[in-house]
């Protein structure tokens, strides 16, 4: 992450990733590596969910980069991220060495690519960790602007940039050993492709095909619940929530079941413990009560092309009478596949929903005009602050609200914090702490 590399960094790098080598090798846990282009967090938070209630299980908590992973496995918590902040991490680092001898079952490990080149790639955080398990929630173009400089063509452009993000990707999964095991999502073409390069036992998970080892037979979901319906061994389960998800999360949650099955509960202990524990990371399809009876979604976190087109579809299916409301800010880190990637958004705009609040300049410059076009109503604005006022005079009586856009400067979470009725609610909102405030305050 550019906040963790913004001080000189390649000795820092060093000892954190020298330590955790360490106390891996200390603790001797099995490590459970997930990676993918979007739902990384959600995945890992639902295989934690699901094994704790039986093992000792320890997750890096959404930290999942060069530095990310280190600080986890260390137990280091970085208030923020200056060079005093990085001194104190390495002389934490030597203390943890000799005073933590805590012992794990399972490390389920977040593995987040931020470029094809060290430290920001697959093969870096490989140094760090050697999974004994893994899976990837799916693979689609995510920091795609860090890997426009290797396409040189225009034609197929990105065709090439989403090979290159799968190279990565799939490197998680090529690394586990014969004596592992990989969890494929195989309705994913990118992930099925690469099957026959993986070495370990493969267990399959699909909407497809039938002759999957995991396959969903079913997804029903309302505005209070989801049901997913899939079966194992010719037997059927159900995975029943008193929450609305759109239909993506389906794979999330039957791959975290699967991962779970792979490290010792039967499936019916897995499905009672994900039901029982179920919880969703701050910014990632939160449900709150919103002012005048609304309904707010809080996809606030981050923003990708695919997770949001699914959850446009989701927000018409689930709507009923209610106005359904779309605060929408810039997917950020597309690069040159950004302008395409924006209008196909505006396109599912005008198919699922009735108002846009549109925040950040690419939302003005590629969604805005083809919304005007269309006749459709929208307001546009470059940053929150300008559209603070705005969003508060615009809500109406029992609205659906969804609130999603990518953090950089946006920081969207700002939208849910002012339409909450209960104010109190604002703690349970991502980025908590002095480090965000801080980061907030600096933007508009």
């Amino acid at each position: 992450m550019n906040t963790e590399n913004s001080v000189p960094k390649r000795f820092v790098l060093w000892v954190l990733k020298l330590s955790a080598k360490i106390q891996i090798y200390k603790t001797k846990p099995k490590i459970i590596g997930v990676g993918g282009s979007s739902g990384k967090t959600s995945l890992a938070n639902f295989i934690y969910l699901i094994l704790k209630e039986k093992y000792k299980v320890k997750q890096s908590g959404g930290k999942n980069s060069e530095s990310g992973i280190p600080l986890s496995i260390l137990n280091i918590n970085m208030k923020n991220y200056k060079p005093w902040d990085w001194f104190k991490a390495i002389v934490l680092s030597k203390v943890r060495l000799v005073f933590e001898w805590k012992k794990f079952d399972f490390y389920i490990a977040e593995m987040g690519i931020d470029s094809p080149i060290k430290p920001g790639n697959m093969d870096y955080l490989l140094g760090i960790i050697k999974p004994d398990m893994g899976v990837l929630s799916n693979i689609s173009l995510e920091h795609s602007e860090n890997f426009d400089s290797l396409v040189k063509l225009e034609k197929d452009r990105e065709e090439k940039i989403l090979e290159l993000t799968a190279n990565q990707e799939l490197s998680l999964l090529n690394s586990i050993s014969a004596t592992g095991s990989v969890i494929l999502n195989i309705d994913d073409e990118l992930i099925n492709k690469n099957k026959s390069k993986i070495v370990s036992k493969i267990i399959t998970v699909s909407a497809k095909n039938k002759d999957a080892d995991f396959y969903i037979k079913n997804i029903d979901s309302s505005i209070n619940s989801f049901n997913l319906k899939f079966a194992y061994q010719n037997k059927e389960f159900e995975i029943s929530l008193k929450h609305p998800l759109p239909d993506h999360y389906a794979f999330s949650l039957l791959l975290s079941v699967v991962v779970s099955v792979v490290c010792g509960l039967s499936v019916k202990e897995a499905v009672s413990n994900l039901e029982k524990n179920f919880s969703l990371p701050p910014g990632r399809f939160s449900i709150f009560n919103g002012k005048k009876h609304a309904i707010i979604i809080d996809s606030s976190y981050n923003s990708a092309p695919i997770p949001l087109v699914d959850t446009l579809n989701f927000i018409r299916k689930i709507s009923g009478q209610r106005r359904k409301v779309v605060i929408i800010g810039d997917m950020r880190e597309l690069g040159s596949i950004s302008k395409k990637a924006h209008e196909e958004v505006a396109s599912q705009l005008l198919k699922t929903t009735d108002f846009a609040i549109l925040i950040g300049p690419m939302m003005q410059e590629y969604v805005a005009p083809i919304l005007k076009k269309a006749g459709f109503e929208f307001a546009g604005f470059n940053n929150f602050t300008d559209a603070k006022d705005f969003i508060l005079k615009s809500v109406k009586e029992n609205d659906l609200i969804l609130v999603k856009g990518s953090q950089n400067t946006l920081f969207l979470e700002r939208a849910v914090e002012i339409l909450l009725e209960n104010p109190k609610d604002k703690g349970k909102l991502c980025r908590r702490g002095e480090f965000w405030n801080n980061k907030r305050e600096k933007t508009l």
